[in-house]
């Protein structure tokens, strides 16, 4: 193995539209390298970046790809040992490594300030409004985040070298090496929104999750910062043995250093009050909705005050925040409708992105349509849960299981009886039989002002791109 024998050259990436595959192939594009890459398919919105980059995805994988002439090859997590690609990258040699090795090698090794963003809910949120501050106050950050964000018009940034910031997945690195790829970044500031199960692909319990976590706090340099979210209990458990500072906030525990006392929506957003651990309390607008995202901006708040940023800089960047694509995103406007895009699929996301939705539109009925796509959602994990998730809403649709043929009947989620519970718990609500049938529902709409938020981490079945041309009136 010569993974570490790495220079600029040649580079390819199996797994290259990924979010984070994409973004790392135009960084080290800006950085000198030949970049090629292959996936399964080329979708948005990484395939326009790469596209804006000139840089081509060739459809599936092919071993004729892997030459001899390659200085690296850059191995995404999708890709197991059987894949082609990598098959022939072991047999000729070749260097090879993980997304986040690459990361650290060429780009977070040279910064002295390492922000990551980890946590089982708002990770992308989070990192993505933590790079818009640091931009917004003028310094300037290199960022890598989970979604293109509104103000930069990419989910990456090559800024300064001193100062990263880098949304840390719990995830596994690649087949190599089955570690949580967050364990690569060595943060010096370190934002943990909290921990829950998830990701039954990879765990087999909250405690394996736990561990990870455990893992990464413990690695914490002395001289560093943690700024995490006291209301999770099990993240606070992990922190009592924390090697470093740790900074707390949060909306339900007395005495942490930010905390949330007053919430209101405001048609530009949301009015925050703020009470220090001193007594003290200010005010803090925002252009983020939500209680939920209001516990991101304190995350925020500290981290930026951390670094030397005043708070009226702060809320400046806070209040021209314009989010992230598919978090809470509004694709598309037809009569009385506003249909809204979010990401949500943990049962928790699901429940606070619906509340938020509800307490900033109030006058409008609120139909939420929800896709099982990830992992866990897929299966009956989390079907008790679920039903309860949907509180909020005034009506639930219900998608078929993503590529359900693949789970068995025993441990697949079973569609119609989440929708039987939640109807039982006062919400109407339909387990769909297609996308079309979804699509004739929320497209039917009358004078009754709806707000139809789709949640899926898909492009679910097209779904998306049918309710932009309908309000375009191409349908």
């Amino acid at each position: 193995m010569k993974r570490d024998m790495v220079d600029e050259g040649r580079v390819h990436l199996i797994g290259i539209c990924g979010t984070a595959m994409a973004a790392l192939a135009c960084m080290l594009q800006r950085q000198g390298w030949q970049v090629s890459g292959s996936d399964t398919g080329s979708y948005p919105p990484m395939n326009g970046i790469l596209a804006r980059h000139n840089i081509a995805v060739l459809p599936g994988y092919d071993s004729e790809r892997i030459t001899p002439d390659l200085q690296l090859v850059v191995v995404g997590n999708v890709a197991a040992r059987e894949n082609p690609e990598v098959q022939k990258t072991l047999s000729l040699g070749l260097p090879y490594k993980s997304l986040p090795e690459v990361l650290w090698s060429e780009f977070l090794s040279a910064a002295s300030v390492r922000v990551v963003v980890a946590g089982t809910h708002g990770k992308t949120t989070t990192s993505a409004l933590a790079a818009w501050v640091l931009q917004a106050a003028g310094l300037e950050p290199s960022f890598l985040v989970g979604g293109l964000v509104n103000n930069f018009s990419a989910n990456f940034q090559l800024g300064s070298k001193s100062l990263f910031v880098l949304e840390g997945d719990e995830y596994n690195a690649a087949f190599f090496d089955r570690r949580a790829k967050f364990h690569h970044y060595r943060p010096t500031h370190l934002l943990l929104t909290g921990l829950e199960m998830d990701h039954v692909d990879i765990f087999r319990d909250v405690g394996e999750i736990e561990a990870e976590f455990g893992r990464l706090i413990a690695a914490m340099p002395a001289d560093g910062v943690i700024i995490a979210a006291a209301d999770n209990q099990r993240l606070m458990r992990l922190l009592q043995n924390s090697p470093c500072p740790v900074l707390t906030y949060g909306t339900i525990i007395p005495g942490v250093d930010s905390q949330l006392v007053g919430f209101e929506p405001v048609e530009t957003g949301s009015r925050l009050t703020v009470a220090g651990k001193d007594g003290s309390s200010f005010a803090l607008a925002t252009a983020t909705i939500g209680r939920h995202n209001a516990e991101n901006v304190l995350a925020v708040y500290l981290l930026a005050r951390k670094l030397g940023i005043d708070r009226e800089a702060i809320e400046k960047a806070l209040t021209a925040f314009s989010g992230v694509k598919r978090r809470q995103e509004v694709i598309a406007r037809k009569g009385e409708t506003v249909y809204v895009s979010d990401f949500a699929h943990h049962p928790t996301a699901i429940d606070k992105t619906l509340q938020a939705l509800a307490e900033h539109y109030p006058r409008r009925k609120l139909v939420a349509v929800f896709e099982p796509r990830t992992a866990t959602s897929r299966q009956a994990l989390f079907q008790n849960e679920l039903a309860a998730a949907f509180g909020a809403a005034d009506e639930v649709v219900i998608a078929p299981v993503y590529r359900g043929e693949s789970i068995s009947e025993d441990r697949r989620l079973a569609t119609d009886k989440l929708a039987a519970e939640i109807t039982a718990r006062g919400v109407p609500a339909t387990a769909a039989a297609d996308v079309e049938e979804i699509f004739t529902r929320i497209t039917a709409q009358g004078h009754e002002p709806w707000l139809v938020v789709i949640m899926s981490t898909g492009d679910f079945g097209g779904l998306f791109a049918r309710i932009r041309e309908f309000a375009d009136g191409q349908r």
